[in-house]
């Protein structure tokens, strides 16, 4: 009888044993999951802090791409009259938000009054599209219009219409379409820089001399690495591959610009941009790789679909 009540009390301390092993490795996974996810939660805040603080002004990369002295070539572009095609999906419409005010501000950095009009309605009708306050929309076009012929006025009037369009949406369920605008933003300004080197005239000037404008213009484009890097990360956190019907599009331009810093760090031209070997670099096959890697991009944020 004592060795049955013995082993009865034996069986129960083993169960016991058992659900408070059970229990504490739940908590302990419970413990787990929530430092991961309070991990995860400060790294996206940390990110989207960093993306909103580092919002690019708007007219640096076109204002360095006049300063080399090439050509305005409004054949490297995305035509206006197309934004129509865009307003009736907000991903499509912030991202070529993004790409008009590039397209705008190297407009700008050119003085080309006329095209600039109709960029800057062009992005003026992407950003309500994508929730921009209307009165304050309303409020910057006519500014725009009050100023239209001074240009350092004009250039004002965009950089207030790109933190409208963009920092204003922090903290909003809307904010990632901020991400994209500036994803795309940056496409562009890569693509003009990339362009205007590829479409510089060979015989316009000799090889030194090419040499001085080609050099400063590509690092313009190797300098845009970090800023790559930063809509990346940002973009990244809102990407879900596993349901990309979730938020559409979104997967796409984080892989994108995942795959655009990998051709980023193939990039071994330093040893000639010292010796100011321009001619070298556009040879380079790393550098024609990031200007297909830039077009791919591009082609796809303005197509229509």
């Amino acid at each position: 009888m004592k060795k049955i009540i013995f082993i009865l009390l034996l069986g129960s301390a083993a169960v016991s044993c058992k659900k408070s092993t059970e229990t504490t490795e739940r908590e302990s996974g419970a413990d787990t999951a929530a430092a991961t996810a309070a991990a995860t939660a400060t790294a996206f805040t940390e990110q989207r802090k960093l993306f909103f603080n580092n919002l690019m002004e708007p007219a640096e990369v076109a204002a360095q791409v006049q300063f080399t002295a090439a050509e305005f070539n409004p054949a490297l572009m995305s035509d206006p009259k197309t934004y129509v095609q865009y307003t009736g999906n907000e991903v499509k419409a912030a991202a070529n938000l993004g790409i008009y005010l590039s397209d705008l501000n190297y407009s700008i950095a050119y003085k080309q009054a006329k095209t600039t009009k109709t960029y800057f309605t062009a992005a003026h009708e992407l950003s309500k599209a994508i929730g921009g306050e209307k009165g304050i929309m309303e409020f910057l076009m006519k500014r725009y219009n009050d100023n239209i012929s001074k240009n350092d006025s004009v250039k004002s009037v965009v950089t207030d219409l790109l933190k409208n369009s963009t920092s204003k949406l922090q903290g909003t369920e809307k904010e990632k379409l901020a991400g994209i605008a500036m994803a795309a933003y940056q496409i562009e300004n890569l693509h003009l820089v990339l362009g205007t080197l590829e479409s510089y005239p060979k015989d316009m000037l000799p090889g030194d001399a090419r040499t001085v404008i080609l050099v400063p213009l590509f690092k313009v484009a190797l300098n845009q690495r970090g800023n790559v890097q930063n809509i990346y990360n940002f973009l990244k956190s809102y990407s879900d591959p596993s349901d990309p019907d979730k938020n559409p599009n979104y997967p796409y331009y984080a892989n994108a610009f995942e795959e655009l810093i990998a051709v980023y760090q193939k990039l071994n031209v330093e040893e000639k941009i010292a010796s100011n070997k321009g001619l070298e670099i556009m040879n380079d096959a790393v550098v024609k790789e990031l200007s297909e890697k830039v077009n791919a991009i591009r082609n796809k944020i303005v197509s229509p679909t």
